[in-house]
């Protein structure tokens, strides 16, 4: 169940009813919009070790206001990377925030996944659906037009996003059952793709480290460009795969 979190009024701005923040790109600070207070920081480890663990409690509308403040910066982070998809940035940090609020309030701190991995992943997927379903993005822009780098570090390219949300394989698996139809899958692919993806999704250590792209190729002694041509093909049939377990 979503649980919806108390803004405070400064954070009330036209185009979405929370709020949003705006990055100005020759000042070091990140400020609120419409304002100069500037943005708060990210939690020291520790500190948001504690406020995580209030989530669930009597103090969980507030745990869930302090995470969201203390992330906004991430927001801005992740949403200038997309900053040359025809979309305005400020439209962007609004999506972004809405994908922010929404990993939150579903961040489950028993799962072996940092907050900031997964309110990243969260925030680019927001991002990610909102461009995938913007038709003027779609013809302003050109495909094969470099949007810098995605949340790891991996180069990104919007004809890698211009497709439907159901040619997507969701990196955050919500259930075991879902977890075991992925191992199936995978045990269906070559070796060599077993490989890719399990550096990938970081099933190839106790940890569930993910390696980006770029580490992956580094290891196999293959291009980049290779590993992400490599990597769709992969993941279309493991979507195919995963369907027919359903």
């Amino acid at each position: 169940m979503v649980v919806k979190v108390a803004i405070p009024q400064q954070f009330k701005l036209k185009v979405i009813p929370d709020f949003k923040s705006i990055f100005f790109p020759n000042r070091k600070e990140i400020h609120y919009i419409g304002g100069s207070e500037v943005l708060p920081a990210p939690l020291e480890t520790e500190r948001e070790t504690e406020v995580i663990g209030h989530l669930g409690s009597e103090y969980d509308e507030e745990a869930k206001k302090l995470l969201i403040e203390h992330n906004l910066r991430l927001v801005v982070y992740i949403a200038k990377k997309f900053d040359n998809t025809g979309v305005g940035v400020e439209d962007l940090i609004s999506i972004g925030t809405i994908g922010l609020i929404k990993a939150i309030n579903t961040f489950n701190p028993t799962k072996n996944i940092k907050l900031a991995t997964y309110a990243s992943r969260c925030i680019e997927n927001e991002i990610l659906m909102y461009l995938r379903r913007n038709s003027k993005t779609k013809m302003e822009v050109s495909i094969d037009e470099p949007l810098n780098v995605d949340w790891d570090g991996n180069e990104l390219l919007l004809s890698d996003i211009l497709g439907t949300e159901e040619d997507t394989i969701y990196k955050d698996l919500e259930n075991e059952a879902e977890r075991k139809m992925l191992i199936r899958a995978i045990n269906k692919l070559s070796s060599r793709e077993k490989l890719i993806v399990k550096m990938r999704f970081g099933l190839d250590n106790p940890e569930g480290e993910e390696k980006t792209q770029k580490e992956v190729a580094d290891l196999l002694g293959i291009s980049q460009s290779y590993i992400s041509r490599l990597e769709k093909k992969i993941m279309q049939r493991l979507k195919r795969e995963m369907v027919r377990y359903e």
